[in-house]
Formats: structure tokens, C-alpha cells, sequence
């Protein structure tokens, strides 16, 4: 009996530590950060919040993709644990945003040199198997008589508000009401939708983003003409079935990169299965469709010295309100 309490015990104390942990960087969460940072504060009285929000994230899920983009979260977690002491307090706190604790007493010196070597830390993650410039800003409060972590997250993400505005070359200023006013949120608005460097090829995107793009483009045929074409690309193992699981993943990878630079900047595509392409190209007619898909497979049988590995099928999108009626 005593063995049996004592194992409900460690399996108890177990599922507390993975209910305080991020499911993906396994950094403590949002609510098991500000509890550890609370706890800290009432004991030490001082102390030292940092908070870390990579530039753009959106643009590395957008252009790399979802699981790219995981990735890169989880290797800032491991450069934030490289460069924490043992008796700092590290947290994923928002889908790009993390804080770094530290309960000891720092000045401002080594506040700008903390920051300065995590962004250059974050600077050397490779994204997507690319060269895309990962930055990152960071924003910093000193612990103050009454402070907790609300407070001092508050403080230090205002200061990193204000980093943000200076790197996109504003300074920062009380916000002027007006026409003034409006004009610099357009422009603020304009920067923040706008794609940064976009990359050559086809955009590609998860299954969930690929649904929204083709309900929009549903919806845009209603009004304005338009040729859009669905193509399903599935790859095989040459005989009708699909190929081996010790291959499929090699060549899935090779798969996606000739889609990309097979395609326009225009055209869409994303991951529709474990073997499964799908494609939605744009302004082409249905002859149009033999000769993308005969470029994807001659590209990709040159790469992986096969042939008849792949299958495509197609069909024209149809505006939303006649595919209702029809239906």
C-alpha cells in the first residue's frame, strides 16, 4: 500500500510540472511564469524582467510554414536556457513572445548587454533551411518598491512597444489624435500586413490557411471574373499505392521544393496529406494545367531518378453562390 501511495504521489507531482510547462518549448507557461516571478519578487525584493518578441513571426509561418516555425520557437527556448543562470525564471508567455527573469540586482548597463546578447544569440537561428533574418525585441523593467510581475511585465513591454517603433523608423511619441493620427495608424497598419521580402515561388501555407484563401477566392468569383484551378499532386510508389514510409519523407521534402520553384508568386499550395499536394494556380486556362504539372514531375523525376511516381487531377474553382445553387 505504502509503495502504491507513493507512486500516486510521483505521478501526481509529475502532472503538476507538465500543467506548469509549455506544450512546445517546455518553458513554463503564461500562469506558471507570473506565479514563479510572484513568488521570487516576495522573497528578494528586486530583480529583473526581460521581454523577448521575435520581429514578424507571421512572416516566418507564412512563408516556411507552420512546423518551420515551431521549430525556431523551440530552439529560442534553448538559446534563453543557454544564456539564463540557475536561478532565473524563463517563460514562453505568447505564441512569439518570452520573458527571462532574473532575481538579482542589475543596473542599466547590464540590462542594454543582456539584450544586445540575446538578440545576437537569436540572430545565428537558422529559418526554414534559409536565409531569413531572425531578429527579435526586447524590452526591460528594474524591479520597483511594489512591484509585481504584472507591473513589471507592463513596464517592460511598453519599453518594448517603443523599440519597435524607433526600428521601424518612428520615434516614439504620445499618439497625436487627427487626421495626424490616423494617417501614422495607416501606415502602421500598411507595414504590419504588408509581406516582407517576399520570397520567389509559390506561397505556401498550412491546410487551415489554404481552406480561407480558396473560401475567399469563392466568394472574389462571384464578382470578378477569374480562371482558378484546384490540382492535386499525389505521389506514389509507381505502382498505384503509396511509396514506403522510409521514403516518403525524403521525397515529400524534394516534392514541396519543386512545387515551390515550379509555380508563380501568385499561385498557392500547402500540404493536403503524408502524400498529397494541393495547388491553387490562377489567370491560366485548363491546357495550361498539363504543362505545370508536366514541369512538377519532370523537375521532380530528375531529382529523385524515378518516374511515374506521380498523380495529378484538377478542377475549376466555381464562385460560391453557383456551386450553392447547384448543390
Amino acid at each position: 500500500m505504502e509503495r502504491v501511495i507513493a507512486q500516486l504521489q510521483q505521478e501526481n507531482e509529475r502532472l503538476a510540472q507538465l500543467a506548469q510547462r509549455d506544450w512546445l518549448t517546455h518553458l513554463y507557461n503564461r500562469m506558471a511564469t507570473q506565479e514563479k516571478v510572484d513568488e521570487a519578487i516576495a522573497q528578494r525584493q528586486t530583480g529583473l524582467l526581460l521581454v523577448i518578441d521575435v520581429d514578424q513571426f507571421k512572416q516566418i509561418n507564412d512563408r516556411f510554414g507552420h512546423i518551420a516555425g515551431d521549430q525556431v520557437l523551440q530552439q529560442i527556448a534553448q538559446v534563453l536556457r543557454y544564456l539564463a543562470f540557475k536561478s532565473d525564471i524563463v517563460g514562453r508567455v505568447g505564441g512569439d513572445e518570452f520573458v527571462l527573469y532574473m532575481p538579482l540586482e542589475q543596473d542599466e548597463r547590464f540590462v542594454r548587454e543582456r539584450a544586445r546578447q540575446i538578440k545576437a544569440r537569436l540572430r545565428e537561428i537558422p529559418v526554414g533551411g534559409a536565409s531569413f533574418p531572425l531578429t527579435a525585441s526586447v524590452g526591460s523593467s528594474l524591479y520597483q518598491p511594489g512591484d509585481d510581475y504584472q507591473s513589471l511585465f507592463d513596464r517592460a513591454d511598453q519599453h518594448l512597444l517603443e523599440e519597435k517603433r524607433r526600428r521601424r523608423g518612428r520615434a516614439a511619441k504620445p499618439a497625436r489624435g487627427g487626421r495626424d493620427g490616423i494617417a501614422t495608424d495607416m501606415q502602421l497598419i500598411r507595414e504590419e500586413l504588408s509581406e516582407q521580402q517576399p520570397a520567389p515561388g509559390a506561397y505556401c501555407q498550412d491546410y487551415e490557411t489554404f481552406q480561407r484563401i480558396y473560401r475567399f477566392v469563392e466568394r472574389r468569383l462571384q464578382r470578378v471574373a477569374g480562371s482558378v484551378y484546384i490540382i492535386l499532386i499525389t505521389l506514389t510508389d509507381g505502382r498505384g499505392d503509396y511509396p514506403a514510409l522510409a521514403d516518403r519523407g525524403a521525397q515529400m521534402d524534394t516534392l514541396k521544393e519543386v512545387i515551390l520553384h515550379s509555380l508563380r508568386m501568385g499561385d498557392v499550395f500547402t500540404q493536403y496529406s503524408s502524400c498529397q499536394f494541393l495547388i491553387m494556380a490562377s489567370d491560366l486556362e485548363a491546357r495550361d494545367i498539363d504543362v505545370i504539372t508536366g514541369r512538377i514531375c519532370d523537375h521532380f523525376y530528375r531529382a529523385v531518378g524515378g518516374q511515374d511516381l506521380l498523380l495529378h487531377h484538377c478542377y475549376p474553382l466555381q464562385p460560391a453562390q453557383k456551386q450553392a445553387r447547384e448543390g
